[in-house]
C-alpha cells in the first residue's frame, strides 16, 4: 500500500484530533469497522479489498466520533454515561459565577478566556456539597491578513459570556461521581453543537483554514486532471474525486461561516 506525504499528514492530524478528545474513540472506530468488514467478507465475498476497506472505515468512523466529541457537549456527556454505567449522576442545585480571567500569547493576542464557577450539588446521600470549576473558551483563529487584536477580544468576550450565562441560567452541567472513589467528572454544557469550548475546536478551525488554502491551490493546479476524472469509469478516480470534493466543500463552509461571524465584530 502506497502512502503519499498528504496521506501521512492526514493520518497524523487524525491521530492528534482523536487523542485530544478520548482514546476510547479509537476503540469504537476499530470495533465498528471490524464488524462491518467481517460481515462484508462473510456475505459478499470482498476479501481482496478488506485491508483497504478496514482502514477507510476505521478512519471514517473514528473521525465521525472525534468530530462529535469535539463539537458536541451532549455527545461527550452521553458517551461517558454509556461507557461508565457505574458512575452516579449528581443533582445540580446552583451554579455561582466568580472572576473572569484572560490569557494572552507572548505576542499580545488573546489566547483564551475563562471564568471560575462554584457548583453546588447534592450527592446520593442527600448531602449538599460544592466544587470549583472553570468555564473556558478559546480565541478564534483567523487569517493573519485579517487578524485584529481588538476584534478577536471583542468576539471572544461575546462568545464566552453568552456560553457562560446560558450554562448558569439552565444549570447545564452534568456531574458524575466514581462508585468507589471520591472522584468527580464534570461535563459543562448540554448543547448538541458548540464550538470554541476546547482546544480541539481551535485546532479543527486552524486545520480547516490551512486546507482551504492548500486545496484551493491544489485544485487550481490540477484542474485539468481532476476534470478528466469526472468522466472516468474507474472506481478509484471517482472515489478520489468524491473525497476531494467533499473535503473542499467542508472546509469552504467552515471557513466562510467563520469569516462571516468574525466580520460582525469589526
Amino acid at each position: 500500500m502506497k502512502y503519499s506525504p498528504f496521506k501521512i499528514l492526514l493520518w497524523m492530524l487524525f491521530v492528534l484530533v482523536v487523542l485530544l478528545n478520548s482514546f476510547r474513540l479509537f476503540i469504537y472506530g476499530f470495533v465498528i469497522s471490524f464488524i462491518i468488514v467481517i460481515i462484508d467478507r462473510a456475505f459478499f465475498g470482498t476479501r481482496k479489498r478488506s485491508d483497504t476497506q478496514f482502514l477507510n472505515l476505521f478512519f471514517t468512523c473514528t473521525l465521525f466520533f472525534a468530530i462529535g466529541y469535539t463539537f458536541s457537549p451532549f455527545f461527550r456527556s452521553l458517551e461517558f454515561e454509556i461507557s461508565h454505567p457505574r458512575w452516579t449522576q449528581q443533582t445540580i442545585e446552583e451554579i455561582e459565577k466568580k472572576n473572569t480571567h484572560k490569557v494572552y500569547t507572548p505576542q499580545g493576542f488573546l489566547e483564551k478566556e475563562y471564568t471560575s464557577i462554584e457548583i453546588i450539588y447534592i450527592d446520593k446521600d442527600g448531602t449538599t456539597r460544592q466544587m470549583s470549576e472553570e468555564v473556558k473558551h478559546y480565541a478564534m483563529p483567523m487569517f493573519p491578513i485579517l487578524s485584529n487584536k481588538t476584534v478577536l477580544e471583542k468576539e471572544l468576550d461575546y462568545i464566552h459570556q453568552r456560553g457562560l450565562n446560558k450554562l448558569i441560567d439552565k444549570k447545564s452541567i452534568h456531574l458524575f461521581k466514581h462508585p468507589h472513589k471520591n472522584k468527580l467528572k464534570v461535563f459543562k454544557g448540554m448543547d448538541a453543537f458548540a464550538v470554541r469550548h476546547s482546544i480541539g475546536s481551535a485546532i479543527v478551525l486552524l486545520v480547516s483554514y490551512l486546507l482551504f488554502v492548500g486545496l484551493t491551490i491544489y485544485v487550481g493546479i490540477r484542474y485539468k486532471t481532476l476534470k478528466q476524472k469526472v468522466n472516468s469509469s474507474k472506481p478509484k478516480d471517482r472515489i478520489t474525486l468524491m473525497i476531494i470534493t467533499g473535503l473542499l466543500l467542508t472546509v469552504y463552509i467552515i471557513t466562510i461561516t467563520s469569516l462571516i461571524h468574525y466580520l460582525k465584530f469589526i
